[in-house]
């Protein structure tokens, strides 16, 4: 080991002379050109799956049962694309508190979320998920991207005892197609929930439209057939799009804003100590079509008992908190 040590040293001496010779000052137009960049992009095409993803509270002196999630894939939808393609945008304010808002930074974030433009302060980050595809207008495309889980084996969420000799299934099957219009991710020095004020928080704002749902709820004998989801408005507009190409979102994206970060239980500090992750949903907006829903006959087949159009589901002003129990 002494030898080989030796032998890196006289390499770093001997190659020492032809690094110096190699460096140059940099002009300030360099320097520029090196540290002013815009940003950074992340382009990204990939397919993920998951066999399995167990929770459960066992410890050494006391195993509990599992709630499993079963054959979990993640992708692009068939027929649209090969894999879930995405370009990740990551962007810093120049310093000007409350000057810069989203669209400053190629956000389609706006009037679809509420109306208000949103600042970026000083010290607060940008990640902005889009699609490194443009359309026909030369813009960017929305994210197509399928959820699948439960695979062929038709077991997407059960239970499991602790000795694994008894099992439940919940859900069978849950196929998705998803169109993901905008994901901005604010990260802010800030705590908005409320918590820590070192801690800071996330500001999530998303605009999306489901183009196919179908799911079978075992616990319930209740299935779903291309479900469909978008802006508030499109009701119309998604009983007659066409599957698969993206027209759910000509009514607009259904969109959701909320806050993630440090804080307080609902029920008072003295529950968890004053730590727990609060999860604030300021806005979701959506029009949902459910042309068919099947309910299990008595006979074990199932029958479709209608459908049903929600239009202007509303939702705000809601708080949640997750903390661990003693």
């Amino acid at each position: 080991m002494k030898g080989l040590n030796k032998l890196a040293l006289a390499t770093a001496v001997a190659a020492a002379p032809f690094a110096t010779q190699a460096m140059e000052p940099m002009s300030e137009s360099e320097m520029g050109n090196t540290t002013g960049q815009a940003g950074v992009t992340i382009e990204l095409n990939t397919q993920v799956s998951m066999d399995q993803i167990e929770y459960s509270q066992s410890t050494d002196a006391d195993a509990t049962g599992s709630l499993l999630v079963n054959n979990l894939s993640i992708g692009g939808i068939e027929g649209v694309s090969d894999g879930l393609d995405v370009a990740i945008n990551v962007d810093l304010p120049t310093g000007q508190s409350g000057e810069e808002t989203l669209q400053d930074f190629g956000s389609k974030a706006g009037t679809a979320l509420g109306g208000e433009d949103l600042t970026l302060n000083d010290g607060d980050a940008l990640i902005s998920v889009q699609s490194y595809k443009t359309d026909s207008d030369g813009d960017a495309a929305p994210v197509d991207m399928n959820l699948n889980v439960g695979g062929a084996d038709n077991n997407a969420l059960q239970l499991e005892s602790s000795d694994g000799d008894s099992s439940a299934t919940l859900v069978s099957s849950i196929d998705m197609d998803v169109f993901l219009s905008q994901l901005d991710i604010i990260a802010r020095t800030d705590n908005v929930v409320g918590g820590d004020s070192s801690s800071g928080s996330l500001e999530i704002e998303a605009g999306f439209a489901i183009d196919n749902l179908d799911a079978e709820f075992d616990v319930a004998a209740v299935g779903l057939e291309g479900m469909r989801m978008a802006g508030a408005g499109s009701l119309d507009i998604l009983k007659g799009a066409a599957q698969g190409n993206g027209d759910v979102l000509g009514g607009g994206a259904a969109v959701v804003s909320m806050d993630i970060g440090q804080g307080e239980a609902l029920s008072g500090t003295d529950t968890a100590n004053g730590e727990t992750l609060r999860v604030n949903l300021d806005n979701f907006q959506a029009d949902v079509w459910m042309p068919t829903i099947n309910v299990g006959g008595g006979d074990g087949t199932t029958a479709s008992v209608g459908s049903v159009g929600i239009s202007n589901l509303q939702v705000s002003n809601t708080e949640m908190a997750i903390y661990g129990r003693e």
